[in-house]
């Protein structure tokens, strides 16, 4: 377990260094820059300005030119007002390009705490919630597609309108703009070491922390299984804000305390593994990490939190290295892997704890990321290789019993597989029968209601041969909708909407009308079934049908999206044509069904007109369906 934990330790190091420079080898930018589809910008100036307005400022406002990254901190600025960026940039080319790689997105890499961002006076994204209690934002790098509607060829303005929420550290760092594919690759590299991959070790480190606690409640003199156990629960809690946009204030008081303890219980955790106990420099430790921790509580209380961390984190910066002497001493006097592998570890704990320091106090810059969160791990997973071979060596006295064991288990899977088996099949007949009357159902609403309304118009001969045609094609769209829906999409809805793409292109082009494709790559859906899919085919032909009877449109525009912040992918239909009379549309059924089948999928619709002429008509889905309130129950059945 040892080799590979130094494979390990080399990939993370790798990973991390290769973040960095594809940060550095970014070319440096003016205020004003040229725009094309292809490469991607970099904003490193800006011009800001302060003002208690959420409106965008007047273009003659006391701008004053700053540079990205812009710390708050560090240009004492005051915190009870927001603040303004304004970018301007020169953009060649035709926005509507018809191509995926024509879609532009904008990258972030850190802000604190909240943005929201306007492209020539038009808002079209927000990091997160906004307003008295706003969402924490400040460790999540922020990626948004910018609206080809919005980008105009020539001179453009970017604002970017920050919030710091109170935060001392409030600030921005340097924007890229330019095509999405490019930024969607930083944007991943960053997110991965900022926020998912403490999130993953976090769960990795709860599971440690369990086994070991369990197993020392078992062997109560297997001190070493304790500490261990103590350091990844007392790891849990430094790290578990990764896991909220709303954190706790009990949690985030935590935070700090948590790295006072855990420097305590690796030096006893080190100095019994070495036999080398010292009662005195333990219990100093423990009265420091106590008398540290009280102060901190009663800091929270009295909004000097602060300043007590910057106390806290000066102590532990001057402790550290002292503590790092005693644990390499004590390892040294008895090389080996295991050993080595542990040095290895502390220094670099401790390297990323002074760097971590030095980055909260701003010395490194603004939007240097935290190593820390990676450096405790590494620190808990090497003391986890020591301990595996104690219990791998424990696991081979019991190796014989295992194999009679396995024996009875495979007999036992054998008995168990039929049974599965069985029940597997006697579901996979229960759902064709439910889908079979879904679809028995569908089609006698939808296709069978259609045939007997034209049926019955024929027979009072009130149908002139044009009208005849519609309603046929109407039935027709109707089957072939039906039978998309049973095509397997793998919960894909990229899919579903290539599928619609087939069937309503010829007919678009034979209307005059270019479809313009946006779709990208979106997350899979788990409630994806063909019920579904046909609820989501039904709203998106008839956005397509309300164009195409009332728009008068010679182009449509369908993409697609990802807001994860919010927990949701959007399908918008957007038309050049004449404004959908959304008080007019009230009164009719069209709508009112798009409503109705997006509520069920816990989805909603937006309709907008857009400035300028055309309409854009939104579906927004949720990622994870979740569980419906009593209320939301009954808003359903309303």
């Amino acid at each position: 377990m040892i080799k590979p934990l130094g494979h390990l330790l080399g990939g993370l190091l790798v990973l991390m260094a290769g973040n960095a420079f594809a940060q550095a080898t970014a070319s440096n930018s003016g205020d004003h820059q040229s725009s094309k589809f292809a490469p991607f910008q970099i904003f490193d100036r800006a011009e800001f300005v302060q003002s208690a307005s959420l409106l965008p400022p007047d273009s003659d406002a006391n701008w004053v030119p700053v540079e990205l990254p812009d710390s708050w901190q560090v240009q004492n600025r005051p915190r009870d007002k927001i603040g303004w960026y304004r970018l301007r940039f020169t953009h060649h080319g035709t926005a509507h390009s018809g191509s995926d790689s024509g879609q532009q997105a904008i990258y972030i890499s850190r802000i604190t705490n909240n943005i929201e961002v306007f492209l020539n006076g038009s808002s079209f994204a927000t990091s997160g919630r906004l307003g008295p209690q706003p969402e924490e934002s400040w460790n999540l790098a922020q990626y948004h597609f910018v609206p080809f509607s919005l980008m105009r060829d020539g001179s453009n303005e970017l604002l970017i309108r920050l919030h710091p929420d109170g935060y001392a550290r409030a600030g921005l760092s340097k924007v890229y703009l330019g095509d999405s594919a490019d930024l969607r690759e930083i944007y991943n590299r960053r997110y991965f070491i900022q926020t998912k991959a403490p999130q993953l070790i976090t769960g990795v480190l709860v599971v440690m922390s369990i086994f070991s606690l369990t197993v020392w409640l078992r062997r109560r003199n297997e001190t070493m299984l304790l500490l261990f156990g103590l350091m990844a629960a007392v790891a849990v809690v430094r790290l578990f804000h990764h896991y909220f946009r709303d954190t706790p204030l009990w949690l985030a008081a935590m935070a700090v305390p948590a790295v006072l303890w855990l420097t305590v219980l690796q030096t006893s955790f080190v100095l019994h593994y070495c036999n080398r106990s010292q009662p005195r420099l333990e219990r100093g430790l423990v009265i420091y990490a106590l008398g540290g921790s009280a102060m901190l509580l009663v800091a929270a209380v009295t909004d000097l939190f602060s300043e007590a961390t910057q106390v806290i984190y000066a102590s532990l910066a001057i402790l550290t290295p002292i503590l790092g002497g005693i644990i390499i001493y004590q390892l040294s006097r008895e090389p080996s892997r295991g050993n080595i592998l542990m040095m290895v570890a502390t220094l670099l704990n401790a390297a990323f704890g002074i760097h971590d320091f030095l980055n909260y106090q701003e010395l490194l810059g603004y939007d240097r990321l935290y190593l820390l969160p990676l450096g405790l791990p590494l620190l808990l997973l090497a003391v986890a290789a020591l301990l595996a071979r104690r219990f791998v060596e424990t696991l081979n006295d019991y190796e014989t019993l295992n194999t009679s064991l396995s024996e009875r288990i495979v007999g036992r899977e054998r008995e168990l597989a039929a049974s599965f088996a069985r029940e597997r099949e006697l579901d996979q007949q229960r759902a064709t029968a439910d889908e079979r009357q879904k679809l028995m159902r569908d089609m006698h609403d939808g296709l069978g209601s259609h045939l007997m309304s034209t049926l019955a118009l024929l027979k009072r001969g009130s149908l002139q041969q044009s009208e005849v045609e519609s309603l046929l094609t109407d039935c027709i769209d109707e089957l072939k909708l039906t039978i998309d829906s049973l095509e397997p999409v793998e919960r894909d809805l990229a899919v579903v909407l290539g599928n619609l793409r087939y069937r309503l292109e010829p007919r678009l082009n034979a209307a005059g009308i270019s479809l313009e494709w946006a779709v990208t790559d979106l997350p899979p859906l788990d409630y994806l079934d063909p019920e579904n899919v046909r609820s989501v085919l039904r709203i998106v032909q008839e956005a397509f049908t309300n164009t195409l009877k009332h728009a008068n449109a010679s182009r449509i525009t369908l993409s697609t999206g990802t807001d994860r912040a919010a927990n949701r992918v959007w399908v918008r239909v957007t038309d050049d044509g004449q404004h959908f009379d959304i008080e007019k549309a009230k009164g009719g059924r069209g709508l009112a069904n798009m409503k109705s089948r997006a509520a069920r999928m816990q989805g909603e619709i937006e309709v907008v007109a857009l400035k300028g002429g055309g309409t854009c008509v939104s579906l927004f889905l949720p990622i994870q369906k979740t569980k419906p309130t009593v209320d939301g129950l009954f808003q359903l059945l309303s």
